[in-house]
This record gives structure tokens, sequence and C-alpha cells, in this order.
């Protein structure tokens, strides 16, 4: 497993997450969800070792991080979006923050600028707003920009807090593209959502959290068979009549097997 947690209790000031056990594959998209107050973000925090206030064992790779050498490397090898973006942001311009990092850590110049054209172009990112302010620009730019200063340091594992949330219809595509591309590659993705249909499309696992507890986890199909999401109940209809949904994942999937 690349990411394992044992009888897991954490919170800020009080306790939050209670019990938890949780394994997460190398390579696998998986999401949370939950209820406003379930504890999604605290457990994302959790994960990202983020919080104090916890009990119980957390493991990378079958290294305990409760040792700080393993703890050094995780971080290294992780990138963690805050839902507000900007709170992660204190660079006068944009490419100052996307390439912080790579500056921290004393990589060349030339190196430093090969990366940042990689990440530009994946990201669809135009060179023209580099020196524009983080904060001037759209909330859908601050995504990307947060993205991309996480990106460009080639982490295995991507920790993200509801990362598409106000992004119209043509960006929200984009990044699940660019974050297909990356899962395909080998990265780990963790990511909050409440858009249950998200969750379905792009899942490879689900962990729904109910007052700091997991109530459900599995492959995204047979944990959100209970919800309220149409999509399900269609397909559940569409069983009924014979029809196999079997690892359906979206509508235009459906409407293939059906014709």
């Amino acid at each position: 497993m690349e990411i394992s947690l044992r009888e897991i209790n954490s919170g800020y000031e009080e306790i939050v997450l209670k019990n938890i056990n949780l394994d997460i594959k190398s390579g696998s998209y998986n999401f949370i969800i939950g209820e406003t107050g379930s504890g999604k973000s605290t457990l994302l925090q959790t994960i990202g070792f983020l919080l104090k206030n916890k009990t119980g064992d957390i493991f990378w790779k079958n290294k305990n991080l409760s040792l700080k050498e393993h703890l050094k490397e995780y971080r290294e090898n992780y990138g963690y979006m805050f839902q507000y973006t900007e709170k992660q942001f204190f660079n006068s311009t944009i490419k100052e923050e996307i390439i912080y990092s790579l500056v921290k850590r004393k990589i060349s110049p030339e190196e430093i600028e090969k990366k940042l054209d990689e990440i530009l172009e994946l990201l669809e990112l135009s060179k023209d707003i580099l020196t524009r302010s983080p904060y001037e620009v759209s909330g859908g730019q601050k995504r990307f920009i947060a993205l991309a200063s996480i990106l460009i340091t080639s982490p295995k594992i991507l920790l993200l807090d509801e990362p598409t949330a106000g992004l119209d219809i043509e960006n929200k595509k984009l990044f699940f593209t660019i974050l297909d591309k990356l899962k395909k590659s080998g990265i780990t993705i963790i990511q909050i959502s409440h858009l249950l249909e998200d969750v379905l499309e792009y899942g490879d696992n689900v962990v729904a959290l109910e007052k700091g507890k997991i109530i459900a986890q599995g492959k995204p199909f047979e944990v959100l068979k209970n919800s309220d999401l149409d999509f399900i109940k269609f397909c559940e209809i569409m069983n009924n009549f014979g029809v196999s949904t079997e690892n359906i994942r979206n509508i235009d999937e459906l409407l293939e097997r059906i014709r």
C-alpha cells in the first residue's frame, strides 16, 4: 500500500476523526466524501501530517511516519492543495509562486526554466501571466497556479481539497483531464469532493465519512448506489431490465451499453 492509517484519532483542538483505518493503493484515484462537518478536511490534513493532535500510526510505503527521517521523505513526495488556494500564496508574482519550491531546493536556473515550461504546457497556462500577481487573477486561474506550484516539484502523491470548486465547465474538464494523465503516470491522488458525479466518473476508490467515522469505502459505484445520485438510480433500473451496468462510470458509457 502507498499510505495506511491505523487506529487514527485526530483533530484540531478537539478530536474529530475516530478510529480511522484506511489503505490507499499506489497510483489510485481516491475521493473523500461526506456532509459538511463530517471530517473530510481533517482526514486529508491528517494524511498530509499537518495536524499535531493525533494518535495512531500512519505508514507510507510501510515506513512509519512517526520517525522523522521517514516523515521528511514523505513530505518531499506529496503536494497539498488547500480549498482556498489564495491562502497558500505568498509571492509577489505568479512565476515566483510556481517556482518557489525549486528555488528553495537550490535547483539550477536552467532546470527551473525547463520545468516551468513543461508545467505551463501541461496546464495550458500562458507565459503572459507569469509577471502578474497571483492575487489579481480569476479564481479558476488561482487553482491552476496552485496546482502548477505543486506539480513542478514532481510529487508522487497529490492531496486535493475540493480543487475544482468554482471552475466553469471547460476548466473543470481540463483540470480532470490533467489529473487523469497524472494518475496514469503513477501518481496517487486523494481528493475531497461534494460532487458525486465526479466521484463516480473518475474515482477508483471512495471513502465516505459521517461524524468523524468511515461509514463506507470501496469502489464508487458500490458505495454510492444507496445515495441520491440520479445516475446511480438509472443504472439500477437498467439492471432490473437486464442491462448490465458493471464498471459503467458515466452517462455516455451507459448509453453506449444500451445501444
